[in-house]
């Protein structure tokens, strides 16, 4: 019996802590931007203004796997600036961080992560929070393919056209590779255009691959309230016909839909 009430105890406050703890995205890969949101109520921190994170990879791994500390922490009693947590409320602070910067580690070598906050000095400090998992950063070569598989419309987007995998011979000879981008919002019970942009112009990787990256919250005016929950987006170009003219050329209409974090 003593066992099984120890058990409880260790159990609801592992749930407590995690519960001080929220990510987003809350599925991530090494080179997704994620947001930690440390609620420091509780703990020696609690009332303490200026926060700073102690962070590390691949916490309690096998000794083989290779494992390091932010390269933001400074010294355990000087931290560094780079560190320094944004209060955004009572006893609530956030910290922005990139995997594979922050760690100077390939996505690869990058399993998961654990973090403390603490005073500056280090006399103070919370428990350890860990291990939050990075998710594989695997894809399937596709025709048409978009990066990251989850995001919300603050995420850093990209979409890709690889036109060595194109089925159709116009857009295997396609060419001025552009992109048209169509976004909607959450009106129900059918979904409304906020916002389109047309030809924008590609950045071309390599001989057979085009891209475009953006950040839909500042890519459009979005006015207060706003909630998307997909954009569509269509790569464009042109082919010369037989007389060397240029001719207008499209690809398909793509939907990706936006996944609610919170």
């Amino acid at each position: 019996m003593k066992k099984l009430i120890l058990s409880i105890i260790f159990i609801l406050s592992a749930t407590l802590a995690f519960a001080q703890v929220t990510l987003s995205p809350a599925t991530f890969t090494a080179e997704d931007e994620v947001t930690i949101t440390l609620d420091v109520t509780g703990t020696p921190l609690a009332g303490t203004q200026d926060v700073y994170i102690w962070i590390f990879s691949n916490s309690d791994l096998p000794a083989e796997i290779i494992k390091k500390d932010g390269l933001t922490n400074g010294q355990w009693t000087n931290s560094a600036d780079a560190a320094k947590m944004t209060k955004t409320g009572t006893n609530i602070f956030t910290f922005k961080f990139t995997g594979t910067t922050l760690f100077g580690q390939s996505p690869a070598e990058l399993i998961n992560f654990g973090f403390l906050a603490k005073t500056k000095d280090g006399t103070k400090q919370t428990q350890d929070y860990k291990p939050y998992k990075f998710d594989p950063l695997v894809f399937v070569p596709m025709q048409f393919r978009v990066f990251p598989s989850k995001m919300d419309q603050t995420d850093m987007t990209t979409v890709y056209f690889h036109q060595d995998l194109a089925t159709d011979q116009n857009l295997q000879r396609m060419f001025d590779v552009k992109v048209n981008l169509v976004f909607y919002n959450d009106a129900t019970p059918v979904p409304a255009v906020v916002a389109t942009r047309t030809a924008l112009v590609t950045v071309k990787e390599s001989n057979i691959l085009y891209s475009y990256s953006f950040i839909p919250e500042r890519l459009i005016t979005l006015t207060a309230g706003t909630k998307l929950t997909k954009f569509t987006y269509q790569f464009t170009g042109s082919v010369k016909d037989a007389n060397g003219a240029n001719v207008p050329v499209a690809g398909p209409v793509t939907e990706v839909v936006y996944t609610p974090f919170n």
